[in-house]
């Protein structure tokens, strides 16, 4: 049959319309990995000699190149918003606004597991973590005495309680050509190993070494692999289904990994094994998690106390655990790899680990804050340097904390 212009015409239209209905970009799917010789998914965002964006990335030697990408964005965020915007016009997800736009992958209209970047449930946000391209310090990356430090624990050129800075954009956490992780989370963070492919037989094909799981339907064993499709994969992007940290390899759990490892690429004093013993007045010892960094209080360098993160709920001993009423449906916790298999439900479990999105969301939230939260100085407690922000957590003041211990 001879087709005419005007049906060759129509016929581009439609297969251009193909690419960009919404429930196209799926982690490890389309455009994020799942590449394969004869791609076309590289032209969607690469022109390898006509690219007009000024947008550069950089080497292992800090040197920087071009991303030859294809549109005239200056800002890393403003490209990756072409798809994950309001619009949703190559994505159900849209990361400005925190919602889902999708019916097969989540609730439509929902709000994103992570949040959303400017505004969350049609509020504006109150936290965010940084998207634009500006360098941060991470709280939490602390200062362990090491580096030329100041009678407050400080270090030269530096704010207090914070680390070394870092430029803080959308690729800063994700690799948007796909990795073994969880949501395409970047294999190297802040220099730290956090999820990689080891040498196989086959060099086009090495096996996935994912650090960061979840129990989604079809999640397949060790991490994506490169070049292959996972068409019983069902990732769901407002119901949160996070694994608790494991080798993936072994399938042995380890509380160094999951989501928690990953975040302490940055937040590095937040999540470890180091065990102080204390002694009580009757001469009985104890122990806790501490370690020794400023955290940006005023206090300088000092042994700080914190919360156990990547531990099960039987970790906590305290008279009131009877009373505690936390669950997935109150605050999300990590599972473990054998439940929400055919015929095995998600379900609490005191095995369930608490980890940092259990009280956090990764993009943003307008959660408020009040009384001690709001001004801690007013009743003569410590402040940071800012007291207002929501710093991320899922529910108004210190919601998180009753959530879990009922008070």
């Amino acid at each position: 049959m001879k087709m005419t212009r005007k049906l060759v015409l129509a016929l581009a239209i439609v297969a251009l319309s193909a690419l960009i209905v919404p429930s196209v970009a799926f982690a490890n799917f389309a455009v994020h990995g799942n590449f394969v010789n004869d791609t076309d998914a590289c032209a969607g965002c690469h022109r390898a000699h006509t690219a007009v964006s000024s947008l550069t990335w950089s080497d292992t030697n800090s040197k920087d190149h071009s991303s030859l990408l294809v549109s005239g964005a200056t800002s890393m965020y403003e490209f990756c918003y072409v798809c994950h915007d309001t619009q949703g016009y190559s994505a159900d997800t849209n990361v400005r606004d925190g919602v889902y736009y999708g019916t097969e992958n989540g609730k439509e209209g929902a709000i994103l597991n992570g949040g959303g970047f400017e505004s969350f449930d049609n509020l504006p946000v109150t936290s965010t973590h940084l998207y634009n391209g500006t360098s941060w310090g991470a709280y939490g990356g602390g200062y362990a005495g090491a580096g030329a430090v100041g009678a407050t624990g400080q270090i030269a050129g530096q704010n207090a309680g914070e680390s070394e800075q870092i430029k803080m954009d959308c690729t800063t956490c994700h690799d948007p050509h796909g990795s073994s992780n969880y949501r395409i989370l970047k294999p190297l963070v802040n220099g730290n190993d956090v999820g990689s492919y080891k040498p196989s037989a086959d060099p086009q094909s090495p096996t996935p070494d994912g650090f960061v799981s979840s129990v989604e339907t079809g999640w397949p064993t060790n991490g994506f692999k490169l070049h292959t499709a996972y068409p019983d994969y069902q990732p769901n992007y407002t119901t949160p289904m996070y694994a608790k940290g494991y080798d993936q390899t072994t399938g042995v759990e380890n509380s160094a990994k999951g989501m928690s490892g990953f975040c302490s690429g940055c937040h590095s004093t937040y999540l470890g094994d180091s065990t102080e013993v204390f002694t009580r007045a009757d001469g009985s010892t104890y122990q806790s998690l501490a370690s020794t960094y400023n955290a940006g209080d005023g206090a300088g360098l000092k042994l700080r106390h914190k919360h156990p993160i990547n531990v099960s709920l039987s970790t906590y001993d305290g008279p009131d655990k009877a009373s505690m009423i936390v669950t997935d449906l109150v605050l999300p916790l990590a599972n473990s790899m054998t439940e929400n298999k055919p015929g095995v439900p998600m379900t609490k479990s005191d095995s369930d680990w608490i980890e940092c999105l259990t009280c956090h969301r990764a993009h943003g939230t307008a959660s408020v804050m009040k009384g001690y939260a709001a001004d801690p100085a007013k009743y003569d407690l410590p402040t940071f340097p800012s007291s207002t922000p929501s710093a991320l957590l899922r529910l108004d003041n210190r919601g998180v904390c009753e959530a879990c211990h009922n008070k």
